[in-house]
């Protein structure tokens, strides 16, 4: 039966159902709509349910969802060799999230956005967070403090994952209710910041050879997609940093990495062999499922990391955008309130 007739179905049935008298009593007494109000009442929980994601604190629900599944309930272990691999989480446009054009306002773009960084920079590290967590529980110093691991060992308090900053181009309009697809990676690392990219897409359009944290899913076999036709399923694509803290203390990415058992240590003397040229060339090569097959090492890793510093490094040129603001010391336009005051 193909879907139209299927819904075709189903509406005579409910149409049959509501045309009963004793149906109709039922679901005006359940529905509260023949009392005062009731008709204002349907459709305030109408325009709720057809706007959930956007109700008070369901993004916090969201939130701690995505964390606390990655962090506690995730039943795979996450291989080494995924570290650059994305992560999709897919969601639609309520149309709360619309702007005077009737499409995703811009703004919204980035709590989406929150909950994919989220699934992934938490599958990433949840080794590090859960040894982190049994050393805060366990063991202290003789200061009182919390011991640390690795390069925090001995400072006080639990790592916290801080955002740093957040830039996004937006390409295409997304409609209300369309679904689409956040694909979520590490993009590269410096001394301080973790740089995660996420790109907004089309549903369908990608399709993935394999599913390293759901190896139980099964994966389509179609031929390669075109890159002009990846390209063109791009609505918008951003670029996030995140530092680790712990206490006042930074803990470089390296060692995050390290703790969370995703980068092997790296050999005493180790240097790059290749330049970023040579890095960048040997990188387009390499697709990401075939790292896998490599031997996960250094010089691996290196070679996607300085792939993706090259768009970091732009980013991280913005903070001296702080420099610009001169408290109006020419004058201002103007002041003016938002709403009420």
């Amino acid at each position: 039966m193909t879907r139209a007739a299927s819904l075709a179905v189903a509406a005579a049935s409910i149409a049959a159902l509501a045309s009963r008298p004793s149906s109709r009593e039922f679901l005006a007494k359940w529905s509260g709509i023949s009392a005062p109000g009731g008709v204002w009442r349907m459709l305030a929980i109408l325009l709720a349910l057809v706007n959930l994601k956007n109700l008070p604190f369901v993004w916090h629900l969201r939130f701690f969802r995505a964390f606390t599944y990655q962090l506690y309930l995730q039943p795979t272990p996450i291989p080494p060799h995924a570290l650059f691999q994305p992560i999709i989480t897919s969601t639609r446009t309520p149309l709360l999230e619309t702007d005077y054009n009737l499409h995703k306002s811009n703004s919204t773009y980035f709590s989406d956005m929150d909950i994919s960084r989220t699934h992934l920079f938490t599958a990433l590290i949840r080794n590090a967070i859960q040894k982190s967590s049994r050393l805060y529980g366990h063991k202290k110093n003789e200061a009182g403090g919390i011991q640390g691991v690795g390069a925090t060992s001995g400072t006080r308090g639990k790592h916290m994952i801080a955002l740093g900053g957040i830039a996004c181009n937006f390409k295409h309009e997304i409609l209300p209710y369309a679904k689409f697809e956040m694909w979520t990676r590490l993009l590269s690392w410096d001394r301080k910041w973790f740089y995660l990219v996420t790109h907004l897409v089309k549903p369908g359009v990608a399709r993935p050879k394999a599913f390293s944290l759901q190896p139980w899913r099964r994966v389509k076999r179609a031929e390669e997609v075109d890159k002009e036709k990846l390209k063109g399923a791009i609505y918008a694509t951003a670029i996030a940093k995140y530092v680790i803290k712990r206490g006042r203390i930074t803990v470089a990415p390296e060692q995050a990495l390290l703790d969370a058992e995703m980068v092997p240590v790296k050999p005493e003397g180790w240097v790059y062999k290749g330049g970023e040229a040579e890095a960048e060339a040997e990188a387009e090569a390499v697709m990401p499922e075939e790292m896998e097959k490599e031997e996960w090492s250094w010089d691996v890793i290196e070679r996607e990391r300085l792939k993706g510093l090259k768009f970091a490094e732009n980013f991280a040129a913005l903070d001296g955008l702080h420099d610009v603001f001169d408290g109006g010391r020419d004058g201002v336009l103007g002041e003016y309130a938002d709403l009420l005051f």
